[in-house]
């Protein structure tokens, strides 16, 4: 691709803030965007309106209705898009997910599957709608949003992590396959923001929540302790992700935020031992641990 062309694209997850700034981003760069939301005229009107503003200003944006559990939905927004876009997709940004949070025994395996159905079909989807169009022009480049927790585990955060854990594989995987048709992959791993973000939902078993009480009574008194920043407002995020529709070329990862990058490299430098006790430290856990070493 050739540097600072404007380029048309479809974001997805416009309802959240990871997907809504980075339409919004782009649009005033000069790019031409389809941002993508579950339900524009319910949870996400107010983000669906703020876009339809962009284009009375004379920005180059339209909002479809997208909702990635669901086929016929993800082929209708699909055909809108390339209509608005005239049969050209330059670029998709998938940042359509959201957490489950919380001790992996609680989590009911309904609740998982759900998750699993957005964050991880629903990314398979995608890649499907996108790739015919992107193959016949013989170019294309697809932005996976995963999370600093889709190379590291993290206690109460298993559950989202698998999830990120299986974007960042089909991601990876894509970049390889795709390759041959002149489409590249990019996977972007932001921080998890403790305001905003992607949306957050409990796990949903309270009775096996509640014996877990001790351990994240620990859990967030450390976390309250450390001396760490919360990290940077969320429009780095979309700054990122419109470096990376612009970029000539694009590494296939990139962590985003000082707790991404840190963590990543801490699971990168350290040992599987090493990482364990590291975790244990930071999370307040050992007085719990009972493995012999």
């Amino acid at each position: 691709m050739h540097a600072h062309s404007p380029r048309h694209v479809l974001v997805t997850g416009c309802s959240t803030d990871f997907g809504f700034r980075t339409a919004q981003a782009l649009a005033h760069r000069g790019h031409t965007v389809v941002a993508g939301l579950r339900e524009p005229r319910g949870r996400g009107r107010e983000n669906a309106e703020a876009l339809g503003a962009l284009a009375t200003e004379g920005l180059a944006v339209r909002t479809v209705p997208l909702d990635v559990d669901d086929d016929a939905s993800v082929a209708a927004a699909m055909s809108h898009a390339l209509d608005y876009l005239e049969g050209r997709l330059d670029v998709l940004v998938n940042t359509a997910a959201y957490a489950v949070m919380g001790p992996l025994e609680a989590c009911r395996p309904e609740q998982l599957l759900a998750m699993l159905n957005t964050n991880v079909v629903g990314a398979l989807r995608l890649f499907r709608a996108a790739l015919p169009t992107m193959r016949a022009a013989g170019r294309g480049r697809i932005i996976q949003l995963t999370s600093g927790l889709g190379r590291a585990a993290v206690p109460f955060m298993g559950v989202y992590s698998a999830s990120a854990w299986a974007q960042e594989c089909f991601a990876e995987v894509l970049s390889y396959e795709a390759a041959a048709f002149g489409v590249e992959v990019a996977i972007l791993e932001p921080a998890n923001y403790r305001e905003g973000g992607q949306p957050r939902k409990p796990v949903g078993d309270v009775d096996r929540l509640a014996v877990y009480q001790p351990q994240l009574v620990a859990f967030a008194e450390r976390l309250h302790q450390t001396d760490e920043p919360p990290d940077g407002d969320l429009e780095e995020v979309a700054r990122a992700v419109v470096e990376t529709v612009e970029a000539e070329v694009v590494p296939l990862r990139t962590p985003i935020g000082e707790s991404a990058r840190a963590l990543l490299e801490l699971r990168a430098r350290l040992t599987a031992d090493e990482y364990e006790q590291e975790i244990l430290d930071r999370t307040g856990l050992r007085q719990f641990f009972n493995r012999e070493h």
